[in-house]
């Protein structure tokens, strides 16, 4: 299992998971990093970044929406993701495909 914990007092989820993909990529490529956290880090925010509908989680969930303190957090386990909000984990909406 992989947990990513999301700084979300400032900005909204997309901002710090696009944050977060974007140094994790930079990170792979500097030497005596823990590589395989960093390509785990970097597929969870990918595939996050790729297929969540944010706008609508930033509606239905208003932590996500930023600017709160809430303990908020990028869960993998296995094949599942899920984002864990104070403990309480829900399922990604997906944006719709074509």
């Amino acid at each position: 299992m992989i947990e990513i914990p999301l700084d979300l007092s400032r900005h909204c989820i997309e901002t710090e998971v696009r944050r977060l993909y974007n140094r994790a990529l930079s990170g792979y490529f500097r030497a005596g990093q823990d590589k395989s956290r960093i390509e785990q880090t970097i597929d969870l925010t990918q595939h996050a970044l790729q297929t969540f509908d944010f706008g609508r989680l930033r509606a239905t969930h208003a932590p996500l929406a930023g600017q709160s303190n809430a303990k908020v957090s990028l869960v993998r386990d296995g094949q599942v993701d899920a984002i864990r909000i104070d403990g309480q984990e829900i399922t990604p909406i997906e944006r719709e495909k074509p």
